[in-house]
């Protein structure tokens, strides 16, 4: 049998351009779209600690697209090391057939889908993306920058990171893509003046609160992963008119931001829209100009499978990657 190894810096070759980002980003809203149609086979992802170590294996499948598994882990000791936090292997096989057709670097197939994710949301739930916020820049927030900056017509770009250097160096990436970008003192800077906000953070703490919040603004929060973490206080969950979600069961499991303003009373499981019902058409992403939106995603194996698919049929016509005979 043969198989592809796509590697990172492969990935990020097929995928930072206009038609690799609009491509992907169909994708994965298709990937919402069956999941939430019930036409994708996808568990709970299994978690496991070695010590302080966050292991996650996650599977996915669907008919006539493929079967997948992520293997992924966050080890906050790498970064003395000087290695990446977050790392990961993605294995697609032919669901018909059963034989294995890629392993593609996870950080960077995580990194682009993860902002594919925020970018429909964007597509289907914000006025407007005229000005936009990203607050944290670590990773994740600068392929966002690299997603948004080829979907969507930016003309401001606030940043805000409690590690300034690092904002700078993500300000001069906006800028060389010429985006009007200036990096912000606070959170709170950033969000008063951005139609949509992402926040992309490793925050226990929320960084945003409700007083901050303004008519017609999108909020697209990624960070938090943990159930007594969260990027959103209450007051947030108060004033937001619409929340969606990748998954409702994941969400609800997953996360403080969800987790926790539910064990306060403040909203129940009816609360909470899949993306993948508003891509459809069976629930709206925003009911008027003065809503505050919400999209609260954890990432799900649905989005890996439909990224790899993507992934490897694009490296196969561009004949990249490197196949091997097992």
């Amino acid at each position: 049998m043969k198989l592809t190894i796509i590697s990172g810096r492969e990935v990020d070759e097929l995928l930072d351009n206009t038609d690799g980002v609009i491509g992907l980003i169909n994708a994965v809203a298709a990937a919402f779209r069956d999941y939430s149609s019930g036409l994708v086979k996808m568990p709970q992802r299994t978690v496991i600690y070695l010590n302080n170590d966050w292991w996650g294996v996650m599977p996915c499948g669907a008919r006539n697209v493929g079967f997948s598994v992520k293997i992924v882990n966050v080890i906050e000791g790498n970064k003395a090391r000087g290695l990446p936090t977050t790392q990961g292997i993605v294995v697609l096989m032919d669901d018909i057939t059963g034989q294995p057709l890629t392993v593609i670097n996870g950080t960077a197939l995580t990194a682009w889908r993860t902002a594919a994710a925020t970018a429909v949301s964007i597509k289907y739930m914000a006025q407007s993306t005229d000005s936009l916020a990203i607050i944290g820049a670590g990773l994740q927030a600068k392929y966002h920058l690299m997603v948004l900056s080829r979907a969507f017509s930016i003309k401001r770009l606030l940043i805000y990171s409690r590690t300034r250097e690092r904002a700078l160096e993500l300000a001069k990436l906006a800028q060389d893509r010429g985006i009007d970008t200036v990096v912000v003192d606070s959170g709170y800077d950033a969000v008063r003046q951005a139609d949509v906000v992402i926040t992309a953070t490793t925050s226990k703490e929320p960084i945003i609160h409700g007083l901050w919040l303004h008519k017609g603004m999108h909020i697209a929060s990624i960070g938090a992963p943990e159930v007594n973490a969260r990027e959103l206080d209450d007051d947030v969950i108060r004033k937001v008119s619409v929340i969606a979600v990748d998954s409702r069961i994941a969400v609800m499991n997953e996360t403080g931001d969800i987790i926790i303003p539910m064990k306060n009373g403040l909203i129940t499981e009816n609360s909470l829209i899949e993306i993948g019902e508003i891509i459809s058409g069976m629930r709206k992403g925003r009911l008027g100009n003065d809503d505050i939106t919400l999209f609260k995603s954890v990432g799900i194996a649905a989005e890996d499978l439909a990224a790899a698919t993507y992934i490897y049929n694009l490296a196969r016509s561009k004949n990249m990657g490197v196949t091997l005979e097992l």
